[in-house]
């Protein structure tokens, strides 16, 4: 495992981080198997948030992270997130809703302090009125205030935004406030609109950037040949064509898509940390095997790059 620099928090971690949402799949002991194993093969980073839950019978990721890295002697780091909670209705970003849900995750944790604690999902639930406003964030009282609050009296060491929207993002980053973002869907085989609305502001400010969803949620984890002749409904023109083609170069690199998707990430000087969201051991150890392997063959990054950038706008996801 290779680790790199996460921005001004001069954290150094695993250039392979774990995501929290399906780590409770299998229930409690499967998840705790499944850190485990993530600590044994070098990770030590690790992604989750208060409503990371597959179901009212499965435990909270929360909980699973918890139980797992007790009495675990390796320094690992932990970033989860503010927003979006099963203890309130709709999502809190006031300074009283934001201390519970610090309260809850540390009691789940197990933990007194808190490494990267982000700003989760501003853009599309800060305001309910306004979807996209920066009041949530950036209001008196709000989310950032509060956050550096909390980091002055170090029960966080570092404030993160992890949201969609790259413009809300880099306008974010622009206030020189924030110290981490976690971004997803936003640059890899698809799309690399991060690459010129994100990246920059993100160097400039010497931010930490967190690559989510390495497989753009699913498309990239497993090839469908047939898409390219009959492709699914949301897919656009665009992403069609992008699609036809990065089949063709998977075909002739001979090597699985989702490894072409992982370390075409990897060779990315601007990130940080890719999460990757495995729900089983084969698959923590399969992603591993992959981004151990380095920086992806010339001809197939070269062919990757020359088809461009593709860029839209992704409020149709909401």
């Amino acid at each position: 495992m290779r680790y790199r620099r996460l921005g001004r928090t001069d954290l150094q971690v695993s250039e392979l981080g774990m995501g929290g949402l399906f780590v409770g799949s299998g229930g409690l002991e499967s998840g705790v198997e499944l850190i485990g194993r993530a600590v044994e093969l070098g990770i030590d980073f690790f992604d989750t948030a208060p409503s990371y839950r597959l179901g009212a019978e499965q435990p909270a990721s929360q909980e699973i992270l918890g139980r797992a890295l007790k009495g675990v002697r390796k320094r690992c780091y932990i970033a989860t997130k503010v927003g979006p909670s099963p203890i309130h209705e709709r999502p809190r970003y006031d300074r009283d809703g934001i201390m519970e849900q610090v309260e809850r995750s540390l009691k789940q944790l197990g933990r007194d302090t808190i490494d990267i604690l982000h700003i989760h999902d501003p853009d599309r639930y800060g305001d309910p009125d306004a979807p996209g406003s920066y009041h949530a964030v950036l209001g008196r009282g709000m989310a950032l205030e509060t956050l550096e609050e909390l980091k002055r009296q170090g029960v966080i060491g570092a404030i993160g935004l992890a949201s969609l929207w790259l413009d809300y993002q880099a306008h974010c980053v622009a206030s020189g406030r924030i110290d981490v973002v976690l971004t997803f869907n936003r640059y890899g085989l698809v799309w690399r609109d991060a690459l010129f609305q994100l990246f920059p502001f993100c160097r400039r400010h010497d931010v930490g950037v967190v690559q989510g969803t390495p497989f753009h949620q699913g498309v990239l984890a497993v090839p469908h040949p047939e898409w390219v002749t009959a492709p699914p409904e949301w897919m656009t023109p665009e992403e069609h064509d992008r699609y036809r083609k990065l089949l063709e170069i998977q075909s002739d690199s001979g090597l699985p898509l989702p490894e072409l998707a992982l370390r075409f990430l990897l060779s990315q000087p601007a990130i940080g940390a890719v999460i990757q969201g495995a729900a089983n051991v084969e698959q923590l150890e399969e992603n591993c095997r992959y981004a151990a392997r380095g920086p992806l063959p010339e001809e197939a990054q070269s062919r990757i790059e020359a088809l461009g950038i593709l860029h839209e706008d992704p409020r149709r996801y909401i």
